[in-house]
């Protein structure tokens, strides 16, 4: 089956769904909601449409593989277009140089935007990495997560969705803006950061995953070893050896505790292992510490 559309005007795009595909209509407040009919599938949207922008938030399963396409070429209008899944995944055609608009719409659960592209009029020639940032970075993942956990069953439901909705708008189209690559406004990245390390310093002794540390401060990977070395100036496994080995030599000076003992404790219970590694850190081996 093929969906055909014009997707950058927003009117046209209702009545094409509502005269050629039998949706059915109803409003409430500044949101239109559009149902899809029994004989095709199941699902709807709910479209909301400003003075020079808009965008829906959609459900949907057409009963059989359904391709859309539009009339409209991509970059009409004056509107540049974002498709973003419940999984973070954003695309957007115009910002991936494509010309016209076509994808399988046959299983969607997601979001569609369309702003002015004259907001990027001076492209500082970032957008597209930006995009892909955008996807791994914590405060976006957090936005969006907001706006896909909002039901949007009930017509009431679609107030706080608009609201969520251009909540995210507003954080996401100032990042685009500037000219930092990351989506996290510095206080927050300083905040998680700090969680991290105190994550760190917590559990130093034991096997300590890179991921089990993303997780817990909800950074990616890439974002959270960054901002560690920043932070610290070591990288997170150098900064568990300094806290481990400082630990070691504190508890050989201040206690009679054997040094297998401290071994294990601090995480290491191969002692030949500990020994080389203490001698590498302080020049000296641990039985040498206590002379």
């Amino acid at each position: 089956m093929e969906l055909v559309l014009p997707y950058l005007e927003a009117e046209g795009f209702k009545y094409g769904l509502l005269q050629n595909y039998s949706f059915d209509q109803k409003d409430f407040l500044n949101a239109t909601f559009l149902e899809m009919p029994e004989d095709l599938g199941s699902g709807k949207l709910i479209l909301f449409n400003k003075k020079n922008f808009h965008f829906f938030r959609g459900k949907w399963d057409f009963g059989e593989k359904t391709i859309f396409h539009s009339p409209h070429k991509v970059g009409d209008n004056g509107l540049m277009d974002f498709r973003i899944s419940t999984d973070g995944k954003i695309s957007s055609n115009f910002i991936n140089g494509e010309k016209e608009f076509e994808h399988d719409t046959t299983n969607v659960d997601g979001m569609r935007i369309f702003v002015p592209k004259s907001l990027f009029s001076k492209d500082n020639g970032l957008l597209k990495e930006k995009l892909e940032n955008a996807e791994r970075n914590y405060l976006s993942r957090d936005k969006l997560k907001t706006i896909f956990d909002t039901p949007f069953e009930d017509y009431s439901g679609s107030i706080i969705l608009e609201s969520r909705i251009l909540e995210f708008l507003s954080y996401w189209i100032h990042y685009l803006l500037s000219d930092e690559k990351t989506f996290e406004s510095k206080k927050a990245l300083e905040e998680k950061i700090k969680l991290a390390k105190d994550f760190v310093d917590t559990h130093a002794f034991r096997d300590l995953a890179i991921k089990e540390i993303s997780r817990y401060c909800g950074l990616n990977n890439c974002d959270l070893k960054k901002g560690f070395k920043n932070y610290t100036q070591l990288p997170i496994r150098q900064y568990i050896i300094k806290t481990r080995m400082e630990t070691a030599k504190k508890l050989l000076l201040e206690t009679e505790k054997p040094i297998g003992e401290i071994g294990d404790y601090i995480g290491y219970n191969n002692r030949g292992h500990f020994s080389q590694l203490y001698q590498r850190y302080f020049g000296k081996l641990p039985s040498e510490e206590r002379l």
